[in-house]
């Protein structure tokens, strides 16, 4: 399918959908997946599942599993912060999820951490919300990183 942007510019992606979708179905079925794509965002860089470190299929499951298990623990969290919005100002604000899942870490690892605190200070990072920013696309292809530095010299 190839479409104009807002830029006046020509795109060409390629798609397996059907012959008989529209470029409009097309688009109303992407802004559906843009909820996923950022869900995926979070989970790679966010965790950092971009890079697995276990060696063994068995290893890298358990540090996947473990990993979305402390993104859940901090989505639930961050729902219940209550998130103060400034009285003057452009933007609406929301939680720095990043932060917030540093901070999630730091409370599971501390024995008879306080909940309390834990949300008041999730509540203290937030980050503007920005509708419709867009920014350049950045379309460098990424390496895998190899595992030859763990091997001994």
């Amino acid at each position: 399918m190839r479409f104009q942007l807002d830029n006046r510019e020509y795109e060409t992606v390629a798609t397996s959908l059907l012959r008989s979708f529209t470029l409009e179905d097309a688009k109303a079925l992407y802004h559906l997946h843009w909820e996923i794509e950022t869900s995926f965002q979070d989970l790679k860089y966010t965790l950092g599942l971009v890079n697995l470190h276990g060696r063994s299929g068995a290893f890298t499951e358990q540090e996947i599993y473990a990993n979305l298990t402390a993104f859940n623990f901090a989505s639930r969290i961050c729902r219940n912060v209550v998130v103060r919005q400034p009285k003057e100002g452009v933007y609406a604000y929301k939680i720095n999820f990043k932060m917030a899942r540093a901070l999630c870490r730091k409370f599971i690892r501390t024995p008879k951490a306080d909940g309390e605190k834990l949300m008041r200070e999730i509540a203290r990072y937030t980050v503007p919300i920005r509708p419709e920013r867009a920014d350049q696309r950045d379309l460098r292809v990424k390496g895998f990183p190899s595992f030859v530095y763990r091997v001994a010299a």
